[in-house]
Order: C-alpha cells, then structure tokens, then sequence
C-alpha cells in the first residue's frame, strides 16, 4: 500500500517491537538504523533525554517505545505517551530488559498466544478483557512549525512563519474517570463530599424538634450527622439530599413509631426511596446500634 518492498517491510517491522531505556539506545547504535542521518539525530535527542530524566531519578519510569507514532504531519521531535498500571492490560511492562544483539531482527519473537475457538455463524468474536486496557491517559510531542503555520495563514502572507519551539499535551479526562470509577468499584467506596453518617429525616408533621433532638443524641455520641432545617420537608426531598450527598445511614421518624420509642434506620448509599423501609430501633440504643455498622 505505501510502495515498500517486502523485505524492507519485515525490517521495519522488527525494530517497531523494540521497546527499553537507555540499554535501547545503545543498541540502535549499532544497527543500520544509525546510518541514517535523521535516525541518528533522533537517537541522540532521546539519549539527551535519558540523560535528564536519570538526574530526576525517574529514568526507570519511562520506556523508549519504537512502536509509538503521532501526527507524522505536524510533529518535529520527540513524541510521548502516558500510561499508568491501572491503564495498561495485565502483564504491560513499561521499561522492560533489550534482549539480543545489535541487529532488532535476532531477538525472539514474543510467545504466541493461544487461540481462541473460532465464534460461530451470527455471532461476535469474544474479546478477552483481561488483556485490554484503557491505554494512555495523556499524550503529546514537540511541534515546532505548527504556531508558525498558522501564524502565516492568519496573516495572509501565505508562507510559513520561521518555527517557534513548542511542546504541548492533553489528558485523556475520560480514560482517567474510567480508572477512577474502576478504583473506586475495587474498594467499594464511592467518594464523597462529605464526611456525615448520619441523616435524620421525618415522614408526616415534620416533627422538626423530635429531629433536633436526635441529631443532638447522635452527636453527643460523636456520629457525624446532619438533618434539614426546614420545619416541614418533603420526604422526598430528604432522601434525595441523602442520596446526593451519599450518606451511608438514614434515620427516619414517623409519628407512630416515635410514640413507642421507635426508629428507623435504613443504609442509603446506592438505595432510593421504595429500597425498603429500614429496620426499627430502640431510641435508646440508637448511638449504639450505629457504631456496631459504621
């Protein structure tokens, strides 16, 4: 498709499965690759690099990818790409050992995979999730004649400015709340804006001073909690706070179970209004019956 000869073909597919650090730098040197003079220069701003990034101490951190490619029509110089463990498949090294001599083609070929059996008629091919991952997280480069391009068309000379250096990178938001989301699934714990545990809320007359009361009972106790002001809430409208702000307890009074010392407690992360209507605790044993669950 590009008009290259097959061989020529194989070869540069060989030195795309190279990755390492400086050790990989070292071994380019040594191949036909570093006769080439814009390879050469290439070698020696990464080898420049390495140089920087030992004397900060995160040398270890980062991997010369030779499979790496971005906007071959714009960038100039060095290209970058961000990955975390949580981005990368299982397995993933990012710096990992060269093996072999000088020549990219000596090195052995990455094991073989197992094959999966073929999906049947009409149905899709199943993906092993264990090796996918989102990728990077951020990515960038140098592009030195990019601002100067479109510094000459904005003022309509028609040719291109002289290069301005320039070196730029954008974050992957999305990528980054899929990891984050998934993090906070692995711990079970959503995150939360606030540190109450407890929301006192009321169904019928309000029953503002039985709830005032409560919440100091709770809070004698040393239980975050927090309940609505208003002399009359909505009942929806308190679990709707609760929900929002993903308070782990709510405590609900009614009128008839206040009347026999009663409560009722009901965890609400993750639950909605119909998720059941809670367990009824002792007033007295309230405190308690929290910290035993919190």
């Amino acid at each position: 498709e590009k008009g290259l000869a097959e061989d020529v073909a194989d070869r540069i597919g060989e030195y795309v499965k190279l990755k390492g650090g400086v050790e990989l730098i070292a071994k380019l040197r040594e191949t036909p690759l570093s006769k080439n003079a814009s390879a050469k220069a290439g070698m020696d701003d990464m080898e420049l690099l390495f140089t920087y990034l030992k004397v900060f101490g995160v040398d270890q951190k980062m991997s010369l990818d030779m499979s790496l490619a971005r906007g071959l029509d714009y960038y100039t110089g060095v290209i970058y790409e961000a990955v975390c463990e949580a981005s990368a498949p299982p397995g993933f090294s990012t710096n990992p050992p060269v093996a072999g001599s000088g020549d990219p083609a000596s090195n052995p070929p990455p094991p073989k995979q197992a094959k999966k059996a073929a999906a049947k008629p009409g149905e899709e091919e199943e993906i092993d999730e264990s090796q996918v991952g989102v990728g990077s997280i951020a990515a960038g480069g140098r592009y030195d004649e990019l601002v100067g391009m479109f510094a000459g068309a904005a003022s309509g000379a028609g040719k291109k400015e002289k290069g301005i250096p320039c070196v730029g990178v954008s974050v992957g938001v999305e990528r980054v709340f899929s990891i984050l989301l998934a993090k906070m699934k692995e711990q079970e714990k959503a995150a939360r804006s606030k540190e109450t545990e407890v929301y006192v809320m009321s169904l019928g007359d309000g029953m503002l001073l039985e709830r005032m009361s409560v919440v100091k009972k709770l809070w004698d106790a040393g239980i975050k909690t927090e309940f609505m002001y208003k002399a009359k809430p909505k009942p929806r409208a308190q679990f709707e706070y609760c929900d929002k702000e993903q308070i782990p307890y709510a405590v609900i009074l009614g009128p008839d179970e206040w009347k026999e010392g009663l409560v009722r407690v009901k965890p609400q992360v993750g639950k909605d209004e119909a998720a059941g209507e809670g367990e009824k605790v002792e007033l007295d044993k309230l405190a308690a019956w929290l910290k035993e669950r919190m």
